[in-house]
């Protein structure tokens, strides 16, 4: 896997947890949330290493998406 392979699916993570925000209020939407940002905690671990602003991840997760 290259590095825009992995950008692309970072992109679009960030686009479905995006829209997520945006559904009505409830149980189902704090867990797509939290998987999400389970999902991006992880990838921002693992790419701290390589440079998390080249892969888009170089702000506070649990504040965007908790």
């Amino acid at each position: 896997m290259n590095d825009e392979m992995i950008r692309q699916y970072i992109k679009d993570i960030l686009e479905l947890a995006e829209a997520v925000k945006n559904e009505p209020e409830g149980e189902f939407k704090e867990g797509k949330l939290l998987a999400y940002n389970e999902i991006l905690s992880t990838l921002k671990i693992d790419l701290t290493p390589i440079g998390l602003k080249e892969f888009g991840l170089d702000f506070d997760i649990d504040e965007k998406f908790a």
